[in-house]
C-alpha cells in the first residue's frame, strides 16, 4: 500500500493486563518471545496494557522491536470502534483481560480471529492450592475453592467464545478439551533458548538458588516451604549449603526468611552471577498450573534443577535423566545434597536436559503455532 497503512491481515493486537516484564516473570518472558516471533513474521503488532500503564523501559524495547503501545484506556476504546476492522488477529492474554475486551473486539473486529491465550489454567492453578489448603485446614481453603470455580468457569466461557485458545503443554489442552470438547485449543508453550555451545561446568561450593516472581502465590509458598522443611534438611548433610532467594516484590512472609544461611536478594537485573554461582536450582512448587518457566531458565543457564513433579508438568524431562524429582522435604533434600555432592551428576543432567529443551520449547515450534493463526 503506498500510504504506509499496514494491510488488514498484518495488524495483531496482543491485550495483557499489564506490558510484559521479562525480567520479572517468566509469563513476560514468554509473551515477549510470542510477539518477537510476531514481528519477525511480518505482522505489525499494536499492545494494549489494560492497566494504562506504558513503563520505561518496558514499553521502550517493545517500541525498539517495532511494536506500537497503546496504553490510555479511552485510546484504546477508541481505536477499536474506529480501526478494528483493520485488526485480523487479538491475542488476549489471562482470563480478566480477556473477558473485559472481548465484547468491544467482536463487536468492532468483525473479520478477527480472537485467540485467548491461557497463560495458564488459572482455574487448576487456583484448584490445587484449595487442596493443599484443605490438607493443611487453613481456614482459607473455602475461599480458594470459590475462586477456582469462579475462574473455571470463566476460563470456559472464554475458550468456547474464542476462535482458539492457547495453552502451554498437551496436558492442559487434554484438560480443557475434555471441558469443552467443541473447542480449538492448540499448545504454545513456553520459549526457550539453550546456550549455543557447551554448557558451563558445575559451580563450586553449595549454593541453592530458588528463582520466583512473588506475586504469583506458588512461588511464596515454595519459598517458605523450601527454607522452613528442606534446606534444615539439607544443612544437617551438608552444613555450609546456603540458598540464594531472588525475585521481584517479595512480601514480607518472604523477607523474613533471610538469615541463617539463607539470602532474600529481592529483584536482580542480571541473574547471570547467581546462576553461576550456584551448585543445584530448587523447584519445590507445592501448587500450581501450566509450563514453569524457573525451570527452562535454569537449564538453559546449563544449572541442575531439582523439584516437585509438579514443576516439571508438561515438560517431557525424566527423573534420574534430566532433572531430579522429589515430591516431600526429605526427597528433596536428598537430591539436592546428592547434587551438591556429585559434579558429575549435575552436569549428565544438564547435558541431557538442553536438547530436550531445544526440541520441546525452542522459537521454532511457538513461531509453527502463530503462522497457524493467520493467512
Amino acid at each position: 500500500m503506498t500510504d504506509g497503512s499496514p494491510r488488514t491481515a498484518d495488524l495483531v493486537l496482543v491485550v495483557d493486563q499489564r506490558l510484559p516484564a521479562p525480567d520479572e516473570d517468566s509469563g513476560s518472558v514468554r509473551l515477549s518471545r510470542m510477539v518477537e516471533e510476531l514481528v519477525g513474521l511480518g505482522h505489525q503488532v499494536l499492545f494494549f496494557p489494560l492497566d494504562g500503564r506504558a513503563d520505561v523501559p518496558y514499553a521502550t524495547r517493545l517500541k525498539e522491536l517495532g511494536v506500537a503501545v497503546l496504553g490510555d484506556p479511552a485510546g484504546q476504546l477508541r481505536f477499536l470502534r474506529e480501526q478494528g476492522h483493520r485488526i485480523a488477529l487479538a491475542l488476549l492474554c489471562r482470563p480478566q483481560p480477556a473477558i473485559r475486551l472481548l465484547g468491544e473486539i467482536r463487536d468492532h473486529a468483525p473479520r478477527c480471529t480472537v485467540v485467548y491465550d491461557t497463560v495458564d489454567l488459572h482455574f487448576r492453578r487456583l484448584g490445587r492450592a484449595a487442596d493443599l489448603a484443605e490438607r493443611e485446614g487453613r481456614t482459607d481453603r473455602f475461599a480458594l475453592r470459590a475462586q477456582a470455580e469462579t475462574s473455571r468457569a470463566l476460563e470456559l466461557l472464554l475458550a468456547r467464545t474464542c476462535d482458539v485458545t492457547l495453552v502451554v503443554s498437551e496436558d492442559e489442552r487434554t484438560a480443557l478439551r475434555s471441558l469443552v470438547p467443541g473447542a480449538d485449543v492448540r499448545v504454545l508453550s513456553n520459549i526457550h533458548v539453550p546456550p549455543a555451545g557447551p554448557a558451563p561446568g558445575a559451580a563450586d561450593g553449595a549454593r541453592v538458588l530458588f528463582v520466583g516472581h512473588y506475586l504469583h502465590q506458588p512461588n511464596v509458598d515454595a519459598a517458605r516451604w523450601l527454607v522452613r522443611e528442606v534446606m534444615p534438611l539439607v544443612r544437617r548433610e551438608v552444613p555450609e549449603a546456603e540458598l540464594d532467594l531472588v525475585g521481584s516484590s517479595a512480601p514480607e512472609a518472604v523477607l523474613s526468611l533471610a538469615g541463617d544461611g539463607v539470602t532474600v536478594h529481592g529483584w536482580v537485573a542480571d541473574l547471570a552471577p547467581l546462576y553461576a554461582a550456584a551448585r543445584v536450582v530448587a523447584a519445590p512448587l507445592r501448587f500450581g498450573a501450566g509450563v514453569k518457566g524457573k525451570v527452562g531458565e535454569a537449564l538453559e543457564h546449563g544449572r541442575p534443577v531439582v523439584g516437585t513433579t509438579l514443576a516439571f508438568e508438561g515438560m517431557g524431562l525424566r527423573d534420574g535423566t534430566d532433572v531430579l524429582v522429589g515430591d516431600s522435604a526429605p526427597e528433596l533434600a536428598d537430591r539436592i545434597v546428592r547434587l551438591i555432592r556429585d559434579a558429575a551428576l549435575g552436569e549428565r543432567l544438564v547435558r541431557a536436559a538442553l536438547p530436550r529443551l531445544a526440541e520441546l520449547f525452542g522459537p521454532a515450534r511457538a513461531r509453527d503455532t502463530l503462522r497457524g493463526l493467520l493467512p
